[in-house]
């Protein structure tokens, strides 16, 4: 994935984990675990540090919870005290007045979407293994036995039953809107440390969640690899449920907050922010990713009917899906920030027009080696320079539509998946069901 913000695989479910004798670790599915975990002195005799293959947490004290607010955050006070400085929040209940919250039981869900697929990874994340995907009812009748849990983009249908967090309802943001991801697992899902290019505010409807945070100037020593300057996103190849601390001695060094949510909770995640995360019970969430922006904020008007309920329906997200679609795409740069980007090289090259040439070097340098997914030469003839006059203005950039500029987003970009439906002819759901085979044998 390039530097395009997105990406879900920010947010995991969690495993949860019990001490037994000698601090061997059991899996435990109690919905009422102690977090942060109460550590324990280095046992008689061991000459191994105290939390050693433990997992994270268990190695140094919290330096407390993330402050957390009981009524709706302003989107200027929002912008002020969180997201302009980069600080996590919590948003106590912030969910409970929408209709998912109240409707989503698995029989709903199965009934209502039948029709809806949903893209499918194991519970423990591990980016060395890819996805695959499922219809939603055939999700649901496995996940609860099986060792998987689903990270989608939200279906479309599902969107008029999903509230726009308040904080986000004013101003700026509204333009950033970028992907609205649906989660849902059952005990035994976690993630890997890690931290996401967008910011994002995550919500909870069923279960629980543990969130451990940490800055971002502590990811070396985290076991953070290095990545190209042109990727955003970043992950530790350190095990969370067994800390190795003699191969990664900096976890002590790494200072912590924590968070629990409960249903109907929220966390603003900052883009950046390194976080693991752990679930217990049937969990049931929501992301919704907004980009990072380098423009002033401005509230514009804001009245307290523009801060009353509105769902997902009402408000423009970039990259979202349709039921019938042939891809669940997630995980692509904001098409606005991608347009400012081609403006700006006018200035950066001193350009008063671009060209093809000027295209392809914008192309390589804003992607990922190997990241392309397409021809720069056919883009910029297909969706920029659409009158074949061989040099565009940044005016004419200005004003691509949001369609041409979605097609250059995913020619430039891997996207964190993009999962294609099988053509099934005729409606054979065996040869559906072969296609899901071919893909989960990647796992």
């Amino acid at each position: 994935m390039t530097w395009a913000p997105a990406s879900l695989k920010c947010l995991c479910t969690l495993m949860l984990v019990s001490l037994a004798a000698r601090f061997a670790i059991s899996a435990d599915s109690t919905i009422d675990a102690v977090f942060p975990p109460l550590r324990q002195p280095r046992p008689a005799g061991s000459a191994l540090p105290v939390g050693h293959e433990m997992p994270l947490g268990w190695q140094k004290d919290s330096d407390g919870e993330i402050t957390a607010y009981t009524e709706d955050l302003h989107p200027q006070e929002f912008w002020d005290k969180h997201v302009s400085v980069n600080k996590p929040a919590v948003l106590r209940g912030h969910k409970k007045d929408e209709p998912a919250f109240k409707l989503w039981t698995d029989e709903y869900l199965r009934t209502t979407y039948a029709d809806q697929h949903v893209r499918v990874e194991l519970k423990q994340e591990n980016r060395s293994y890819g996805a695959w995907r499922m219809t939603l009812p055939d999700f649901l009748d496995r996940y609860r036995s099986e060792n998987i849990y689903a990270v989608t983009v939200l279906p479309e249908a599902m969107r008029h039953e999903v509230k726009v967090p308040t904080p986000l309802l004013c101003g700026t943001f509204r333009k950033y809107l970028q992907e609205l991801n649906l989660w849902i697992g059952f005990t035994g899902t976690r993630s890997v440390m890690h931290y996401d290019a967008d910011h994002n505010i995550h919500c909870l409807l069923a279960g629980r969640k543990d969130f451990i945070m940490v800055e971002r100037q502590y990811e070396y020593k985290l076991g953070f690899g290095k990545k190209p300057s042109t990727v955003g996103s970043g992950f530790s190849k350190m095990n969370p449920d067994k800390v190795d601390l003699v191969k990664f001695p900096g976890v002590y060094d790494a200072p912590w907050t924590h968070a629990t949510l409960n249903p109907g909770d929220c966390i603003f995640i900052p883009g950046g922010y390194i976080h693991q995360v752990r679930g217990y019970g049937r969990t049931i969430s929501e992301t919704l990713l907004f980009t990072p922006f380098h423009e002033e904020f401005e509230l514009g008007e804001c009245s307290a009917d523009d801060l009353t309920f509105k769902s997902l329906k009402d408000v423009e997200i970039y990259w979202t899906y349709m039921g019938g679609n042939s891809d669940i795409e997630m995980g692509y740069m904001n098409p606005l920030l991608l347009k400012d980007m081609m403006a700006n090289t006018f200035r950066e090259h001193k350009l008063k027009a671009l060209t093809q040439k000027d295209f392809v070097r914008f192309f390589f340098e804003s992607t990922s080696s190997g990241n392309a997914q397409g021809d720069p030469v056919e883009v910029y003839g297909q969706y920029i320079d659409i009158n074949g006059t061989g040099a565009v203005t940044e005016e004419e950039i200005r004003n691509l539509p949001m369609s041409s500029l979605k097609e250059i987003a995913r020619a430039m970009d891997a996207a964190a998946v993009s999962l294609k439906l099988a053509k099934t002819g005729a409606g054979s759901e065996e040869e559906a069901d072969d296609a899901t085979a071919e893909q989960k044998t990647e796992l």
